[in-house]
C-alpha cells in the first residue's frame, strides 16, 4: 500500500486493515467472541472511512459526531465524482455503535454477523475507490 505524501492516509489506512483482520478472527468464533467482532466491524470502517476522505483529499472529521463523519464523506465523494454505493453500510455501523459499545442488551450473533457483513462491504467499496481514483493503493 502507498500513498505519497500521507502518513495520515499510511496510518489510517493500517489500522483498518489490522482492525477488519481482527475482526474476521473474531467472526472464526463468533460465540467466544460477538462484541469483539462487532466492535472491530465498527471501527474497522471508521478507520476506513478516515483513510478514504484523506485519499481523496479531504480531511477527516475530528468530532466523535458520527453524522459528520458521514457527511464529510458524502461531501468528498461528491466533490470528486466517486459513488456513494459504500456509504449506506457506514451509515448502518455508525448507527449501531452506541448499542455496541455502551448498550446494556445482548446483542444477538445474527445482527452482529450483519454488521461484519456492513463492514466488509465497506471495506471493498473503500478499496475500489482509492483504486479508481488515482492509483493510491498497490498492491
Amino acid at each position: 500500500m502507498r500513498h505519497t505524501g500521507s502518513a495520515g492516509f499510511d496510518t489510517y489506512y493500517r489500522r483498518a486493515i489490522q482492525l477488519a483482520d481482527a475482526m474476521r478472527l473474531c467472526q472464526d468464533d463468533l460465540p467466544a467472541y460477538a462484541s469483539a467482532a462487532a466492535l472491530l466491524a465498527v471501527h474497522s470502517a471508521i478507520s476506513y472511512n478516515d483513510a478514504v476522505l484523506i485519499g481523496l483529499g479531504s480531511r477527516r472529521p475530528r468530532s466523535e459526531n458520527h453524522r459528520a463523519a458521514v457527511s464529510a464523506l458524502k461531501q468528498a465523494c461528491t466533490r470528486e465524482g466517486v459513488d456513494h454505493q459504500g456509504i449506506p453500510h457506514f451509515e448502518k455501523l455508525l448507527s449501531a455503535k452506541t448499542d455496541i459499545s455502551y448498550g446494556e442488551k445482548h446483542v444477538d450473533d445474527e445482527r452482529i454477523a450483519k454488521l461484519c457483513t456492513y463492514a466488509e462491504r465497506f471495506q471493498k467499496w473503500e478499496e475500489r475507490t482509492l483504486q479508481q481514483r488515482e492509483g493510491r493503493l498497490s498492491s
